[in-house]
């Protein structure tokens, strides 16, 4: 019996918190965190005793949100690219299956039988069973059986003529890429950020709202709406990451939409 696969922390809040609660660990928390924090300081120091850091925490402040943000917005960027990639893919490889199943036309009657069943069978298996697979970053076995068996079928097919000739080598193409393509995918499903990167992430968050308490105003009030939307923006960059992180799960996670849509009579 296959080993289930282990999952990150990241991707074990995706897997296994609801989109509202997501956004309750992601985006509440911090604000609350970031809130009670300047609640704390601003009940050790006066606003008068924090506006003696004034001149030493503007350049530091500056310098340190205009570093934190060019570097989110290249994980955001690069993250998004690589959600936008596995989208791309999984729509080739409906075209792939699809373009498989049209060219079976130029085949023998029985042989074209017997692989579009199993065309279907696979199509059928892959949105049903497949796809609550990847979200975890696992392949379902019954779903990679039946492409076995199609590649199978292909292999032990003789060709007769210069016509099947040109259509089995294009078919042998297509599983070929299928194959590959669904290796991306579900290579994709159970691929995130890197711990390291993580780490710099929250360090720079931590360390860019915690500068924001030394810029004390007379009300605590004002000080707390400008703390707590630095916050927002922060944790909503960072919730986009870790939607983004793994496409088939979450709240804008992949659907397999591209091969429901198949014809396959």
């Amino acid at each position: 019996m296959k080993e289930p696969v282990a999952m990150s922390l990241e991707h074990s809040l995706v897997v296994n918190f609801e989109p509202f609660e997501l956004i309750l660990v992601c985006i509440v928390g911090p604000v609350v965190i970031a809130f009670l924090g300047l609640y704390l300081l601003r009940k050790i120091f006066s606003p008068e005793d924090l506006k003696q850091y004034h001149d030493m925490a503007g350049p530091f402040f500056n310098t340190i949100g205009a570093l934190y943000g060019i570097f989110l917005a290249l994980i955001v960027a690069s993250t998004w690219q690589f959600y936008s990639t596995t989208a791309g893919n999984v729509v080739e490889e409906a075209r792939c299956l699809q373009s498989l199943y049209l060219d079976s036309e130029a085949f023998p009657k029985s042989f074209q039988d017997e692989v579009r069943k199993l065309m279907r069978e696979y199509r059928d298996s892959l949105v049903n069973r497949d796809w609550k697979s990847i979200q975890k970053g696992e392949a379902d076995q019954n779903t990679t059986e039946l492409l076995h068996r199609l590649t199978a079928a292909y292999a032990h097919f003789k060709v007769t003529d210069s016509s099947e000739g040109a259509y089995f080598h294009e078919s042998v193409k297509n599983i070929n890429m299928l194959q590959s393509l669904r290796s991306s995918r579900i290579e994709d499903s159970g691929t995130g950020l890197i711990p390291f990167l993580w780490g710099v992430l929250l360090a720079g968050g931590v360390a860019t709202v915690s500068f924001s308490y030394l810029f004390g105003t007379k009300k605590l009030r004002s000080h707390a709406i400008m703390t707590v939307l630095l916050t927002i923006v922060i944790a909503l960059a960072l919730y986009t990451i870790v939607n983004l992180d793994f496409p088939f799960t979450g709240l804008v996670a992949i659907g397999p939409d591209a091969f429901a849509r198949l014809i396959m009579k």
